[in-house]
């Protein structure tokens, strides 16, 4: 392993005299530990806010910028991080330095290291540092290449409410774009101690922050600069004082300030100088001075390129692994991993090939013998690398099966959807037996695959099962109710379809849909079983709910037509072609119930449109042409008569009216023939 080498006072030939008599280290810590405290006790009352009062403001989330560069929706998260990006423009990154609660955490981590006495030694990876410019490209840049790729418009930018699904200011959906106190556990643990073990203080910025990318390049262009005046010693005081390994005494001798956009203004520096020479001012912004200053640490690089290359594998493969495992793992927190895991791989690399490998300040191989501590390093490696094996084949398997089933309804052609869903729903299946933890999203996903298949007695166990984690989810709820009623179980689905409509609650208007599917359910059930009054208050309810649902109208004017209700059935029915007109059964009821009601010329229209959709059916011709003989058009309807005797010699109706028109028009013979026929076919038609 190459040795890490020592903070040097100077780069130049000269060393700087130090002072003989001790100094007390002098520091900001208390007064920034003041403001993280002060920003913890925010975000508290922030949600005991919501807790007791049921609306709050919008959480302040700044990887909410990306809806809003995506979707358009200007929301509370955007602005702050509009208004932090501004600031840092002028005076630089004073936000992650006093009051970013990562670094917060990671400045107590390291604090009670110290307090342990855990010594730590940070890296230094080239390769790392390009992680989170990058991480920032892939969360803000590219989707609006893909968009320009794609030929699509810039959205529109706009407000929202949770009506709307994604409110903008003010919210009673608190945690709708935050991860669970498990998995907050979970990062705070990964992303303070452990990296700040392994990689450094203050790493968790260094080598994976999207949002120190952009703080990053905004500082470049900030007049607000820590200043040396021209009495400087360098004693290197500031630069042990510096948590962020900046060679602050180098910077201010070439510059006269620090150029290094990885200065958090933390003011550390300016505080422990003994000959308080540097103070915070305005200067000339460094712009991109920092490139010509030995790069990011001042100092030569871990790892060789070799290293760096397999750290950067293992990053990746971590990343990939473990993003959006489970529907729980953040991004970001999957991006920590990465680089831990590359730390690590480069340690586990070092222990096959090298003879003498360190970890941090500890001996983990000496003289080619392992020690114990490199025992347990490599136990502890092995165990990482199964839980990663096994996480990405999960990982694999969800990824496809959701995508698979999100494209389902896009495949084309049509004949294909079957195999895909199929397709994916293999995947789910593996990804759900195989998983530690269940995974709500797959769950779902399965559900609605199996459903489109019309596997109803899989998909039923499937249902309970998120039930008893949501059991007063009204979707979920009206997804049991279809499986019931997929299965034929009217009874119980209609009761389940009941608790739909009583359960939803009448202000929540993203649950009007649901509700008004329901209703529809509903009354398909109460009509089944000959209940027409109920099924037509059930169908009135879903057309008030949903007034462009053509089928509702449909349903509700053939309900209607039931109770004998023939002019509002009419009126519901020219409602449901009028917003639908190829509902070729909607056409035929129409022109049937005008035909009934002697209104002739109204429905041959109906008739005619049907037919249109559906040449073969005798029924159909056998109406038309019963309509066009009452209107006296002989030949039409002996055309569409004769066609419905052709289609079905044995229609007994066709043969009467057909009968009935030789007759009206003195062919007896022929009206003879026919009568005699229907006669024979039903005897209704005797007399």
């Amino acid at each position: 392993m190459k040795a890490s080498l020592p903070v040097i006072a100077s780069t130049s030939s000269e060393v700087p005299a130090l002072s003989k008599a001790p100094r007390k280290r002098r520091s900001m810590g208390r007064w920034r530990a003041f403001s993280f405290i002060l920003v913890y006790c925010a975000a508290i009352a922030h949600i005991l806010h919501w807790q007791f009062n049921g609306k709050t403001l919008a959480p302040l989330e700044l990887s909410e910028i990306m809806y809003t560069l995506e979707l358009g929706i200007i929301t509370a998260g955007f602005i702050f991080m509009l208004s932090l990006v501004i600031g840092t423009c002028f005076f630089g990154r004073f936000f992650c330095g006093w009051a970013c609660h990562i670094l917060a955490l990671q400045e107590l981590c390291a604090w009670i290291l110290r307090k342990l006495h855990i010594r730590r030694t940070p890296i230094r990876s080239r390769l790392l540092l390009c992680v989170p410019p990058l991480t920032a490209f892939y969360m803000f840049g590219l989707p609006q290449v893909v968009r320009a790729w794609e030929s699509r418009s810039m959205p529109t930018f706009h407000f929202r409410t949770d009506a709307e699904g994604w409110a903008s200011m003010t919210t009673t959906h608190f945690w709708r774009n935050l991860p669970s106190v498990p998995i907050i556990v979970l990062t705070f643990f990964v992303c303070g101690f452990v990296i700040v073990y392994l990689l450094g203080s203050r790493s968790f910025c260094t080598y994976v922050c999207p949002f120190g990318a952009v703080f990053n390049l905004a500082d470049r262009f900030a007049p607000g600069k820590i200043r040396a005046s021209d009495n400087c010693q360098q004693c290197g005081t500031c630069t042990s004082l510096c948590e962020s390994g900046i060679r602050v005494h180098d910077e201010v001798r070439q510059y006269g300030m620090i150029v290094n956009p990885a200065c958090l203004k933390d003011l550390d520096c300016v505080k422990g100088c003994p000959n308080h020479v540097l103070s915070y001012g305005v200067a000339t912004p460094a712009l991109w001075k920092s490139s010509r200053g030995g790069g990011r640490f001042g100092l030569p690089y871990g790892f060789s390129l070799k290293e760096e290359f397999l750290m950067a594998t293992a990053c990746l493969v971590t990343m990939f692994c473990l993003r959006g495992l489970y529907s729980r793992i953040p991004f970001l927190l999957s991006v920590a991993s990465g680089g831990i895991m590359g730390y690590m791989t480069v340690i586990g690399w070092r222990l096959i090939t090298n003879s003498h490998v360190m970890l941090s300040v500890y001996r983990l191989k000496n003289s080619g013998r392992i020690s114990r501590g490199g025992v347990v390093f490599s136990g502890l490696y092995s165990l990482a690398i199964v839980v990663l094996i096994h996480s990405g084949y999960v990982r694999y398997h969800e990824y496809n099966g959701l995508r698979m089933a999100r494209a389902l309804e896009f495949v084309s052609p049509v004949e294909n959807r079957p195999s895909v869903a199929n397709s994916a729903l293999e995947h789910l299946v593996k990804a759900n037996n195989w998983g530690i933890f269940s995974n709500e999203r797959v769950q779902r996903s399965m559900l609605n695959t199996l459903m489109y298949l019309e596997r109803f007695d899989e998909a039923e166990p499937v249902a309970l099962a998120l039930l008893q984690i949501r059991p007063d989810e009204i979707d979920l709820n009206m997804r049991f109710a279809q499986v019931l009623a997929g299965q034929n179980r009217s009874a119980e689905a209609a009761r389940q379809f009941e608790r739909v409509i009583l359960g939803a609650d009448p202000d929540d208007k993203r649950a009007k849909s649901t509700v008004a599917s329901a209703c529809f359910a509903l009354g398909t059930i109460r009509t089944e079983q000959g209940n027409f009054s109920e099924a037509t208050a059930l169908f009135g309810r879903t057309i008030k709910l949903e007034p462009a649902w053509a089928q509702a109208h449909a349903a509700y004017g053939s309900a209607l037509a039931e109770l004998g209700r023939l002019e509002g059935a009419v009126t519901s029915l020219q409602q449901a072609v009028k917003l639908a007109p190829n509902l070729i059964q909607v056409q035929y009821n129409l022109g049937t119930i005008l035909s009934f009601l002697g209104r002739y010329e109204e429905a041959v229209p109906s008739l005619e449109k049907a037919l249109s959709e559906a040449t073969d059916d005798a029924d159909l011709c056998n109406n038309l042409g019963f309509v066009l003989a009452k209107l006296g058009q002989w030949d039409r309807a002996r055309y569409y008569l004769e066609r419905a005797i052709e289609l079905a010699p044995e229609h007994a109706g066709a043969h009467y009216n057909l009968a009935m028109l030789f007759y009206s028009i003195g062919e007896n013979a022929q009206s003879q023939i026919h009568a005699r026929e229907a006669a024979r076919l039903d005897p209704r038609y005797a007399r």
